[in-house]
């Protein structure tokens, strides 16, 4: 293969897998919740810090609940031999109570989902673990 030919093909190959990489920006939950000062931020503040929630929740005498998620859910992360270098799935919550316009409280809460070690998957290996 000329050479010519083979850098047009790796060329290729370059920019279809950074064009695979782009996709919608993922919301940092965790460092959002750190920027959070209760009796401080405002709601405003916090929409164009967080952007709007994902849910609102009305409550009584002034009071909001926000919820913002976030599901990470790459397949390469499930992939066989490459997954476990990948960081695991795992689904983020932060819900921010709003009253009269500042914010009151903010819970942050992760859970990852851990799927079985492939190491452990074969029927094969018994007890001898």
């Amino acid at each position: 293969m000329p050479p010519r030919r083979l850098f047009l093909s790796l060329l290729i190959c370059v920019v279809v897998f950074l064009a695979s990489c782009a996709g919608t920006p993922m919301r940092n939950l965790a460092s959002d919740a750190a920027m959070i000062k209760s009796g401080k931020t405002t709601s405003q503040d916090l929409a164009r810090m967080i952007g709007e929630p994902d849910e609102r929740k009305p409550g009584d005498a002034g009071r909001e609940i926000w919820v913002y998620r976030e599901k990470e859910t790459s397949r390469l992360k499930t992939a066989p031999l490459i997954g476990r270098l990948f960081n695991p799935r795992k689904e983020e919550m932060l819900t921010i109570d709003i009253r009269d316009g500042v914010v009151f409280s903010a819970r942050y809460g992760a859970v990852g989902h851990d799927p079985k070690p492939w190491s452990d998957d074969f029927d094969w290996q018994g007890d001898e673990k």
